[in-house]
C-alpha cells in the first residue's frame, strides 16, 4: 500500500467519528489520529503532506463540532486557527480537554 493511501485509510476511519463514542472516547480517537498523521505533515513528497494536511484540517473541525462546550465561543475560531496551523497546539488543546472530561467524571 502506497504512503498517502495508508494516510487516508488511517484517518478516513476516526475523520467522522461515530455516534456510539462518548465524548472522551472521540477525543482519544482525534488524538490517536492526530498523532498518527503528525509524521506525514511535511515529508518531502508533496503529495503525502497536502493529503495529510486535508484529513487533518478534518480532524481539528471534527474536535470543534463535537466539543463545543469545551472551547469558549470567542476564543474558538482564533484557537482553530492556531490549531489548524500547529499540530502541537492542538495536541495540548485535546491534552485539556481530556483532563476536563476527568474532571467531570469524578
Amino acid at each position: 500500500m502506497a504512503t498517502g493511501s495508508r494516510v487516508g485509510y488511517y484517518a478516513y476511519m476516526t475523520v467522522e467519528g461515530s455516534d456510539s463514542m462518548t465524548p472522551i472516547e472521540s477525543i482519544y480517537d482525534i488524538e490517536a489520529a492526530a498523532l498518527y498523521l503528525q509524521k506525514y505533515l511535511r515529508p518531502k513528497n508533496r503529495v503525502v503532506p497536502k493529503r495529510a494536511q486535508m484529513i487533518y484540517e478534518q480532524l481539528v473541525d471534527r474536535f470543534f463540532r463535537e466539543h463545543v462546550n469545551l472551547v469558549e465561543q470567542g476564543k474558538r475560531r482564533s484557537l482553530r486557527l492556531d490549531c489548524l496551523q500547529d499540530v502541537n497546539s492542538f495536541l495540548r488543546l485535546l491534552e485539556t480537554a481530556k483532563e476536563q472530561y476527568s474532571f467531570y467524571d469524578d
